[in-house]
């Protein structure tokens, strides 16, 4: 009971001290889209990683100015879609019998959250309608598996000319929680000093796999090993936002 009011007392003073500290506090919401990075844990014969836009994500920020009129404190949440894609070289893969070409096989099997805490610094403090602010910050970064998913690669087929498949495409998710390193850029422009219309573009490295897809397939008649594709690595994630300033 006494450690528990001792953190009750010290949580509150650690508040009133933060806001004693702050001259105002901003809350937003943005979308934007997302780049992910799907790697090759096992290659497909001629290939490559893929990275490219694979869904927009929701954001909500709340900024906490300090007196120091450069540094404030940021805390943003998001969520979007875990998407994973095996991309085929144009030409490599005829289309579903329509006289085109599949340039790619996507899975999306999981739902991303991720909340960041961390601190922004105003390079132009003096400027009071345009703010452009580095940012660093640490993510807690959690997948949720969907139920009943079902993948792309039951919607056509992979016959040639180079690559056949000899089952159908798989896919596995996970549910997991990590911590992950978010760095970026925070921009925008102050209206009537209270609405705040921002672009927030953070970079997030090193996150484990959230879901895997798997290809057995044949190269040019040859059989090869099972290719695997992995959610993993990088990600690059923008969001254009509508804010509003509580100032002093």
């Amino acid at each position: 009971m006494i450690h528990k009011k001792r953190f009750q007392f010290l949580t509150s003073l650690a508040v009133l001290f933060s806001f004693n500290l702050a001259i105002g506090q901003a809350i937003s919401v943005g979308i934007g889209p997302i780049f992910t990075h799907t790697n090759q844990k096992v290659k497909m014969v001629n290939s490559s990683d893929d990275f490219q836009n694979t869904d927009y994500q929701i954001a909500f920020s709340y900024e906490h100015f300090l007196k120091h009129k450069r540094v404030s404190l940021l805390s943003t949440f998001s969520y979007f879609d875990g998407v994973t894609l095996i991309k085929f070289r144009e030409g490599s893969v005829s289309g579903n019998g329509e006289g085109g070409y599949t340039i790619g096989v996507g899975y999306s099997g999981t739902i991303i959250n991720r909340l960041d805490v961390g601190v922004a610094y105003n390079i132009f403090p003096k400027l009071r309608k345009f703010y452009l602010k580095p940012i660093l910050m640490i993510g807690i970064q959690s997948s949720n598996r969907l139920d009943d998913v079902e993948i792309g690669s039951e919607y056509f087929e992979i016959y040639g000319p180079e690559y056949e498949q000899l089952e159908y495409i798989t896919a596995e998710h996970f549910n997991t929680l990590q911590i992950v390193p978010v760095a970026g850029l925070k921009s925008g422009f102050v209206l009537w000093k209270r609405i705040d219309i921002g672009l927030t573009i953070q970079g997030v490295w090193g996150f484990k796999s959230y879901q895997n897809m798997y290809f057995k397939y044949a190269y040019k008649g040859v059989p090869q090993e099972t290719a695997v594709f992995e959610a993993k690595g990088t990600g690059i994630y923008a969001a254009f936002s509508v804010g509003y300033r509580f100032v002093k």
